[in-house]
């Protein structure tokens, strides 16, 4: 390509020379670069403005269906109550585990797995109301719970709650008998979490909550066996009123089963 020399500046009417208070003129454009759109595009016809004006719309049109589509709530009844439910029954979970911590008395391996619930749970929780409050869904529960698996129960006989004097018991719990009371109410805690948390799993809507609750049936199921394992371990008895976990028919769930 020849690079084209500007032309020289006018001459001073006065010295005979070039005037150095006259504006230089612009430098032409090159050929190569005169009319470099209409050679990608092609000119500008009608024809070819109302196709653009077309297609900005059906862009336009697209992303709002998206968001949409986004912002359409994805959630069953099933979900809610789960998630609903699951939270205030992770509260007493929570409990037991930072009851279990403040005692100087018990073995610091088990300290670890209450550590471990509280992480888990206090995650699960805020993950939970998350959901919920992106879809307009209130967190708090009702007087009643479970009805989206069953009969409505009232609250505080949701399954696997200890009950006010159980709790009472393990506070007031120190050394070997607070460790074997913890494994008893956290494994049949963890046992009726599990039975919730397949119910979702297997007829819940939402493939994220779904999801989660398959997750915390693995998890939860894992939980109990080491717990049965740590009091087998300790020579811990089996607290009255429980039986032995790995005959619970709730340690085996459904969704195990399925994808």
């Amino acid at each position: 390509m020849t690079a084209t020399r500007p032309p020289a500046a006018p001459a001073s009417p006065e010295l005979g020379g070039p005037d150095p208070l006259a504006t230089p003129a612009a430098a032409p454009v090159p050929d190569e670069a005169v009319g470099r759109l209409t050679r990608w595009f092609g000119p500008l016809t009608a024809l070819r403005v109302v196709a653009l004006l077309v297609a900005v719309a059906f862009l336009g049109g697209a992303v709002g269906w998206a968001l949409s589509q986004h912002d359409r709530d994805p959630l069953s009844a099933t979900d809610v109550g789960f998630m609903r439910d699951m939270s205030y029954h992770h509260e007493q979970a929570i409990e037991m585990s930072l009851i279990l911590l403040g005692k100087d008395s018990v073995d610091a391996d088990l300290k670890s797995f209450a550590q471990e619930f509280i992480i888990d749970q206090r995650y699960e929780q805020g993950l939970f109301n998350a959901i919920l409050d992106r879809y307009g869904y209130s967190a708090e529960v009702g007087k009643t719970v479970m009805g989206w698996m069953g009969p409505p129960l009232p609250r505080d006989s949701m399954e696997g709650l200890a009950t006010e004097s159980q709790m009472a018991a393990l506070r007031a719990a120190t050394g070997t008998k607070a460790e074997a009371l913890f494994v008893a109410l956290m494994t049949e805690h963890h046992l009726g979490g599990l039975h919730m948390a397949d119910w979702e799993a297997r007829k819940g809507k939402d493939r994220t909550v779904r999801n989660v609750a398959k997750a915390m049936v693995t998890t939860q199921r894992g939980e109990v066996i080491d717990l049965n394992s740590y009091r087998l371990r300790h020579d811990l008895p089996l607290e009255k009123g429980f039986s032995d976990p790995l005959e619970d028919q709730r340690l085996n769930p459904l969704s195990l089963d399925t994808d």
